[in-house]
């Protein structure tokens, strides 16, 4: 931001520059390195979803070969949040499913099945859909697609909410790359450091 000289992170013009410089880069043949999902939000809120979505989805469908940063920062990336790491997670699945596209091709579009089935018929029920359906939907693991009557019944948790339990689960049950006498030396340092 030239009035302040800030960073902005999950501006839409962060994702318009990215999506510029993957077109760019594909225009020379080059990999791009790109940032997306960052937001400028202090919180996890509106502004925190519509930034890091927007921005992540302009980066993937502009073509760029990696997007890095794009999960938990906020705060003009100078703040990590574990429940955002666990947010962005699941719309990141949902901007790769987008990436992915809809596949049109002879199988799919199932002439056949359509002279077959008829005007007014039960697509539903054939094979060939539940087939498709199955790949079709991205099957998320954070978002509520419940009735109303099944959320109110589960507790009404907003999506922090889901995300914080979440992030409880996977710290309870971590499960650590490192030899834990390498893992004990770094946790050393790292206590050293903030002493």
């Amino acid at each position: 931001d030239l009035r302040n000289l800030r960073y902005l992170a999950g501006s839409i013009e962060m994702g318009l520059l990215n999506a510029a410089g993957a077109q760019m880069a594909q225009f020379y043949q080059l990999p791009f390195y790109a940032t997306g999902g960052m937001t400028d939000s202090k919180t996890l809120d509106a502004q925190c979803g519509y930034e890091s979505a927007l921005t992540a989805l302009l980066c993937a469908l502009s073509g760029a070969n990696f997007i890095h940063d794009a999960a938990g920062l906020m705060e003009f990336a100078m703040t990590v949040c574990y429940e955002k790491y666990v947010i962005d997670n699941e719309m990141l699945g949902m901007v790769m499913r987008a990436v992915d596209g809809i596949k049109v091709d002879d199988d799919t579009l199932a002439f056949d099945l359509i002279k077959q089935v008829g005007p007014g018929g039960n697509f539903v029920a054939a094979r060939h859909t539940r087939r498709f359906m199955r790949g079709e939907h991205y099957q998320p693991t954070l978002s509520d697609r419940d009735s109303r009557e099944d959320w109110e019944a589960g507790g009404r948790k907003t999506t922090w909410e889901r995300a914080a339990e979440k992030v409880k689960e996977l710290l309870a049950n971590r499960r650590y790359s490192l030899p834990d006498a390498t893992r004990q030396q770094v946790l050393a340092k790292i206590e050293d450091i903030v002493d």
